[in-house]
C-alpha cells in the first residue's frame, strides 16, 4: 500500500458521512481546492475504497457517527491496514458525545454545520498545506 504524499500537487483526501448530500458537496469543495476526493458513505464502503486505492490516502474526513461504525473505530481500522494518516473528525453531534482519546493521531474535530473557510483551512493543515491553524479552530 501507498504511503501518503503532503507534498502531491492534488493530495487524494477520503471524505466518509452517510449523507450523501455532505460527501457531494465535500467533494466539489475540496476539489476546487486543489484535492483529490474519494467517498464513502459507510464503514465497509471506506474499506473497500482505501483498497482500490491503494491506501494511497493523504488525509481524510470521517464522520464520527456512521450507520456501521464509530469514526475513530474506522480511523483505526485504516490505520492499521495503511499506517497513520491526519484525520478531521466531524459530526452534528455536541461534544459531550465525542470520545476521541484513543483515536490515532494526528487529528482535529469540528462540530457541523462547519463553514467552508474553516473546513477547507482545517484540512489544509492536515494536508501540510498550511503551517498553523486560523484563530477559531
Amino acid at each position: 500500500m501507498s504511503a501518503p504524499n503532503p507534498e502531491a500537487a492534488r493530495p487524494l483526501l477520503l471524505i466518509v458521512d452517510d449523507d450523501a448530500a455532505i460527501c457531494s458537496a465535500y467533494e466539489q469543495i475540496f476539489g476546487a481546492h486543489g484535492y483529490d476526493v474519494v467517498t464513502a458513505g459507510s464503514r465497509s464502503t471506506a474499506l473497500s475504497t482505501v483498497e482500490k486505492v491503494d491506501g494511497a490516502i493523504d488525509v481524510m474526513v470521517l464522520d464520527i457517527g456512521l450507520p456501521d461504525a464509530d469514526g475513530a473505530d474506522l480511523a483505526k481500522e485504516i490505520h492499521q491496514k495503511v499506517g497513520p494518516r491526519p484525520t478531521l473528525y466531524v459530526s452534528g453531534w455536541a461534544d459531550e458525545f465525542w470520545d476521541l482519546s484513543d483515536a490515532p493521531t494526528p487529528w482535529l474535530v469540528m462540530q457541523k454545520p462547519i463553514p467552508i473557510a474553516k473546513l477547507v483551512a482545517a484540512v489544509d493543515y492536515l494536508a501540510g498545506r498550511r503551517k498553523t491553524l486560523p484563530d477559531g479552530l
